[in-house]
């Protein structure tokens, strides 16, 4: 459905109407993956159109050095978001995690007209109820990004996890100038700090959408796991 087909409905049913538009280009981006400075895996981030009015954000990572090689890693966190004016909305989650000694699956259905969540994950299998603007937390990325195109002063999010929605809000942390493999950025800063974590996001405006430089999280014993940018590439450029 196009722009103007989508505002025409708008128009004959307002109530819940959504809109198909993305204040976030398509766009791929590729990430070196460290533990603890040291490289062990590559991600990829694809966000791309569907063919009908929803998008869909893929983050794929794959070890590539080290232990996660060595145990096969392979990681795959698929989210399909409609928008609900310039906010994301989930409709549907993936997640799969594949190594040697351990195996995870996550699969959550977001059904709007019911207003429920139904996420399976192991031996839970739960469902709970939706409020607008909820996402899974493989698309605060797109949140993030949206928020800071929209010029947000807050950046606070409904979050789908295993059996309930949380409350996610990260804070500004300032404008940084990042070195990272794809070349230098002024960046804009965005912290969440919990007991066990701390997740940093650092975004910049490429191709003319917000896409993120550096991603880090610290646990509480020291481990840190950062993502830095090694190449984009705009949705031109994949052919959208």
């Amino acid at each position: 459905m196009n722009r103007i087909a989508t505002l025409l409905l708008c128009l004959l049913v307002p109530a819940g109407c959504v809109l198909a538009d993305s204040p976030i280009a398509p766009f791929t981006a590729e990430y070196a993956t460290l533990r603890n400075g040291h490289e062990i895996a590559r991600t990829t981030i694809e966000w791309k159109r569907n063919g009908d009015a929803n998008w869909t954000l893929r983050t794929t990572t794959q070890g590539t050095s080290s232990l996660a090689k060595i145990a096969g890693l392979d990681v795959a966190e698929e989210s399909v978001l409609r928008w609900n004016g310039a906010r994301p909305e989930t409709t549907r989650y993936d997640f799969r995690q594949d190594m040697a000694f351990k195996n995870k699956r996550r699969h959550g259905e977001f059904d709007w007209d019911s207003g429920e969540v139904h996420m399976v994950e192991g031996g839970s299998d739960a469902r709970y109820g939706l409020v607008p603007f909820t996402i899974d937390r493989n698309a605060l990325t797109i949140a993030l990004a949206a928020d800071l195109a929209g010029h947000a002063d807050t950046f606070s999010y409904k979050v789908a996890t295993k059996d309930a929605i949380d409350d996610v809000r990260y804070s500004p942390c300032g404008e940084v100038k990042l070195n990272v493999p794809a070349g230098s950025f002024l960046t804009r800063c965005l912290e969440r700090v919990r007991k066990k974590r701390t997740s940093t996001s650092w975004f910049a405006e490429i191709d003319n959408g917000w896409i993120p430089v550096q991603i880090e999280q610290v646990e509480r014993k020291g481990d840190t796991i950062t993502m830095r940018l090694v190449a984009t590439r705009s949705g031109m450029e994949n052919g959208e």
